[in-house]
């Protein structure tokens, strides 16, 4: 599980989510980018990595809210996880 560290809300209906993970901030490189899946019911999902940090152990990406599972996801907060 990857716990939600921030949720920023840039736009209407454009939302950043940055997340705990260690093990792919290390290894991030541009234009790179992770599969989420919301929970154990929920549909895999490409987002692009859009910032990481190697020493904090955390990847952002930013999405829009188009379809179910962004809309979903746009619920979610810090302390939640992916």
């Amino acid at each position: 599980m990857y716990p939600i560290v921030e949720h920023e809300v840039l736009a209407p209906r454009v939302h950043r989510l940055r997340v705990q993970a260690p093990v792919v901030s290390e290894k991030a490189k541009p234009g790179q980018f992770v599969i989420l899946i919301i929970d154990e019911k929920g549909e895999r999902v490409p987002f692009t990595i859009s910032d990481w940090d190697a020493e904090r152990g955390t990847v952002d990406f930013v999405f829009i809210e188009v379809g179910s599972t962004t809309r979903q996801l746009a619920t979610l907060q810090p302390g939640d996880t992916l």
